[in-house]
């Protein structure tokens, strides 16, 4: 029942999920039966490792020398050695109790995920980041992943099979709403991991193997589309408005929805017919804060359109709306999501290749941030800077860098770099040692189980995984099904 709360609360409220974790433990302690928990717990080679990489966390304050965020990580990691040692040391669910927990969890996932939808159908101007009101959207989606592996394979099972193909259905949609790019990247490998183990059953191979295949094929047309120049960007470039008054042609290169975003701009006459139309001052920011000027200069362009009257005088009531409101792109409001998350890494990946612009851009950040946490390893690498000492360190670099990022207080947004800035070569390898041994016997493992080990391994290639409340959870309760 504690294990079935737990995954429910994890999902749904960080207090809750700190409570249930403790009740756990609690539970666990009163229990007894300690002669099978110490055998249970010599033998798995997993909860070995998770045991290592807290200590190595406990012993890093010998060389950090940073107390107070010392303190502050081992409240955070606590969990990371509690809820493993109980789950790991207590025999897992099996048959219909199995089946019933990981339903539930499924089940709850479902109508966070309901949640999210009704919020951004009704609640205006709410950022797809919001849309989950109790976890991290990116948290979530990995909660999302996994539901959808458990409805494939766990649940889709007998008479329901068909309602639970339709909920991974909505779930995948529902992923890709959120725009979490660590989540898509989890389900072309769950796709690749599990399309190799189940290659003596030609059925599931097909499927896994069909999603990742579609994943990229749909990544690489949609980056043909966005590439793909419209007609006013290959004609030669003209001088003048309809009107006469001079164009401003940066050609600087940068490009969105096919055509170059500083070219065929004139500000005098895109103000006065914007103001003519009743539009708000191109001064002012939208209501998203982003600038409004910039903001329907991208629209224009993205349409294809000329920066001046012309263009402004083409939008329709509807358009000037979304632009006050900052969308910039009108793929951002009406493209289907995989089409949506691929123009914005594109637009970002202009902006750097062109400006080197990093701030505000989700993939971008983490490139700055991952640049800066190599240059502090390269500066501690045989013990690190400890559990204490990485957040003024990577402060440092990123002032030494003039990055735009600094002063914000960020973390590396890779949890192995994080691990190597902090513990070192000497750290990483022993880290690596203790998980590569248990990974010894999966084959034995359930889908689902390898598919968690999959969602953890690379979700920790783009976040802190194990730097949260939420992925700490996501990482131990999934333990409970090991067999």
């Amino acid at each position: 029942m504690l294990l079935t709360l737990l995954g429910g609360c994890m999902v749904c409220s960080y207090w809750a999920a700190n409570l249930m974790w403790v009740l756990l433990v609690a539970n666990w302690l009163l229990e007894g039966r300690w002669e099978e928990k110490w055998r249970m717990a010599k033998e798995s080679r997993l909860l070995q490792a998770v045991v290592g990489l807290w200590l190595l966390y406990a012993l890093s304050f010998l060389w950090g020398l940073h107390m107070a965020e010392w303190l502050s990580g081992m409240q955070t990691v606590l969990p990371l050695l509690a809820v493993p040692a109980v789950l790991l040391t207590t025999r897992p669910p099996t048959g219909q109790a199995r089946r019933t927990i990981l339903w539930l969890y499924t089940g709850t996932v479902a109508v966070v995920a309901a949640i999210g939808v009704v919020r951004l159908l009704t609640l205006d101007g709410i950022s797809y980041r919001e849309a989950v009101p109790f976890i991290s959207h990116i948290r979530f989606a990995l909660h999302c992943c996994l539901a959808l592996v458990i409805c494939l394979t766990e649940a889709g099972r007998g008479r329901w099979r068909w309602g639970a193909w339709l909920l991974a259905s909505g779930l995948l949609a529902f992923v890709l709403v959120i725009r979490s790019y660590t989540a898509v990247g989890v389900l072309a490998s769950m796709s690749l991991v599990l399309a190799l183990r189940s290659a003596n059953r030609r059925r599931w191979t097909a499927l896994w193997a069909a999603l990742a295949l579609a994943g990229v094929a749909t990544v690489a047309l949609e980056t043909r589309n966005y590439y793909r120049l419209v007609p006013l960007a290959t004609e030669p470039l003209q001088d003048h408005t309809a009107n006469g008054r001079p164009y401003s042609h940066r050609q600087d290169g940068l490009v969105e929805n096919g055509n170059y975003v500083h070219n065929y701009v004139c500000r005098e006459e895109m103000q006065a017919e914007w103001t003519r139309r009743g539009g708000q001052p191109l001064d002012e920011p939208t209501a998203s804060g982003y600038p409004l000027e910039a903001s329907l200069i991208r629209y224009l362009n993205a349409l294809g359109l000329t920066k001046d009257s012309l263009g402004v005088a083409t939008l329709t009531e509807t358009q000037m709306n979304e632009v006050e409101r900052g969308v910039a792109n009108p793929v951002y409001e009406h493209g289907w999501p995989v089409k949506r998350m691929v123009y914005v890494m594109l637009f970002e990946y202009e902006n750097y290749r062109h400006y080197n612009a990093v701030a505000g851009f989700t993939v971008l950040q983490r490139l700055e941030l991952w640049r800066a946490a190599w240059r502090v390893f390269l500066q501690h690498p045989w013990v690190g800077t400890g559990l204490g000492g990485l957040k003024k360190a990577l402060e440092a670099e990123l002032g030494a860098m003039e990055s735009p990022l600094q002063g914000r207080g960020m973390y590396p947004h890779n949890q192995y770099l994080t691990w190597l800035c902090m513990f070192g070569i000497v750290g990483m390898v022993l880290i690596v040692v203790l998980f590569m041994r248990t990974l010894r016997g999966i084959g034995r493992q359930s889908a689902v189980v390898v598919a968690w080990m999959v969602a953890m391994a690379v979700s920790c290639l783009t976040e802190n995984t194990l730097g949260t409340l939420a992925g700490i959870l996501l990482f131990g309760w999934f333990m409970a099904f090991r067999r």
